[in-house]
Formats: C-alpha cells, structure tokens, sequence
C-alpha cells in the first residue's frame, strides 16, 4: 500500500510540475506528501540563493543581478525538488550547467557552485562550497546523473578550487532571511515552471504565459525586462513587469495541492502578499 500511494502522489505532482512520474516519485515526501518543500536544510538555502539569483535582472550588477542567473529563462527546465538534492531536467544540460557554473576568471554564476563530476550524455552533479547542497543538472527525464565519468567539456571551476575571496564578497551581499522567509524564497524556484493541470493559473517559467490568456500576448512588455527580489529577515518583496500574473505565483504558492504547507495569500489594496508564519513576500507586478 505505501508504494501504491507513493506512486499515486507522484502522478498528481507530476500533473502539476511537468516532471515524468518516475521523476516526481523520486521527490515524495516520506509522509507521502507532494515533497516540493520537504528538504534538508542546505537545500532550502540553494534554493533561496537561486531565487534571489533568478529574480533580480536589469538592475543594481553590483548585487547578485550581477550573477546573471535571470539569463535561465532562456532555456526550458523544468525543476525537480528531492529532499536531498535539487534536479534541473532540460534538453539543454550544457547551456544550463554554464550558467550556473563559474569559471576561474568568471564573474557570472552562483558564488561558490562548483563542478563535482560530468558524465557522458550531459549530465552535471553540482556542489555548493557555503552550504554542501547539490544540484544535478541533467537530460534525463528521471531526473538522475547518467553516463561516465569524464572530463567537462568548458573551463568552470570544480571542487577542488575553494571559495575565492570576490565569491565571499558576493555572497555577503544577500541579506539574512528567518527560515520562513527562505522556504518562501526557495518555494519561488521550486514552482518557476509549475502550472495547474485544471488550467487555471500557471508560471511559465517567469517567460511566457502557457494558457494564452487574452491581453498578455498583445501587451509590448518584454519578458526580459527588470526584476527585483529584495528584502531582509522575515520581510521580502518581488517586483516584476512581464510574466507571470502575480495571482498566479500566489495560488501556486498557496495551492492545496502543490503550495506551501502553512503558506497564505494576503490582499489589500490590490497588492498580493504571501505569508508564511511571520515571513512576508509582497508582489508588486507592473503587468498586474
């Protein structure tokens, strides 16, 4: 009975993510829940770190926009959150690893990731120095490093080389967050390509709307414009201008089914915040 209803959460996760059923199974929960948000605690602080990289473009190169991790929504991914590592499954592994990565004499690319192995076919298994979290960046559809060991084909720094002094630097920039506030954060990353099977709300990879909502196509605001996630402990706030609608990243956040255990949607004054115990993230949409 406890595979059975494994794999039957599994094929409900999978409707809404877009991962392969086997792919989902492999971020169950132990309690047989959804698991987007059931991890170990290095894998909530990659993800918030993701986040904060992801979510700010355009603006303020001196902070972690300077990471250029927003360049991500470029390609098509799609997130695959396990309790001990976090899988980026896309048919462009390459493409995706290298931004991600930093090369010896790089600024771009989260602070302190490094190269842990590469193996035939295209598939990375990441580690970040700071926290010891993993990333596994992959073409498989379960979401799992395949192939032989060898060597990478690009120059990025792998973990032999320790944090250098201008990674500390960057990363000192982040401001601090409670725990609430980065489960939020990392919650943001988790769902970027998340979409309701029903056809109600979807994200879209923060690029495109997949339900083709009228008004949204037509309107001239470029999916590529500034972003912003800023704040500090247990109060953040989003600021964007393209996709997705903010009710969208709400209810996704908030959803019964793949939302945040514990998450709200707040609304006042036509703003949209999500609460999460005393952490707060306030949407402010210029598209809303």
């Amino acid at each position: 009975m406890p595979a059975s209803r494994r794999k039957a959460t599994a094929r409900i996760r999978a409707l809404y993510t877009g991962e392969k059923p086997a792919a989902a199974q492999a971020g169950i929960a132990r309690d047989h829940s959804i698991g987007l948000d059931a991890c170990r605690s290095d894998q909530h602080q990659i993800r918030a770190l993701l986040a904060i990289g992801f979510l700010n473009q355009g603006i303020d190169y001196d902070g972690p926009a300077g990471w250029q991790l927003a360049v991500l929504n470029t390609y098509t991914f799609t997130v695959s959150p396990r309790f001990e590592r976090l899988a980026l499954i896309t048919d462009v592994p390459d493409n995706v690893a290298n931004r991600l990565l930093r090369r010896p004499a790089g600024t771009t690319g989260l602070p302190g990731l490094r190269l842990e192995e590469y193996r035939s076919g295209g598939s990375y298994v990441m580690r970040h120095l700071p926290t010891c979290a993993q990333i596994v960046v992959t073409r498989n559809s379960f979401g799992a490093p395949t192939g032989t060991r060898k060597e990478p084909h690009s120059d990025c720094m792998t973990t032999d080389t320790p944090i250098t002094d201008a990674e500390r630097d960057q990363l000192a920039t982040v401001p601090r967050m409670t725990m609430e506030a980065q489960c939020l954060l990392a919650g943001v990353f988790s769902r970027i390509g998340a979409r309701d099977p029903h056809g109600t709300w979807a994200i879209g990879n923060w690029f495109y709307d997949p339900l083709e909502r009228p008004g949204w196509l037509d309107n001239p605001r470029s999916p590529f414009e500034a972003r912003k996630l800023h704040g500090a402990d247990d109060s953040w706030e989003l600021e964007w201008g393209a996709y997705p609608y903010p009710g969208d990243l709400a209810t996704a956040m908030t959803d019964p089914v793949v939302g945040i255990p514990g998450a709200r949607t707040v609304s006042a004054a036509g703003d949209l915040t999500i609460t999460l115990g005393g952490a707060a993230l306030h949407l402010r949409s210029r598209r809303a």
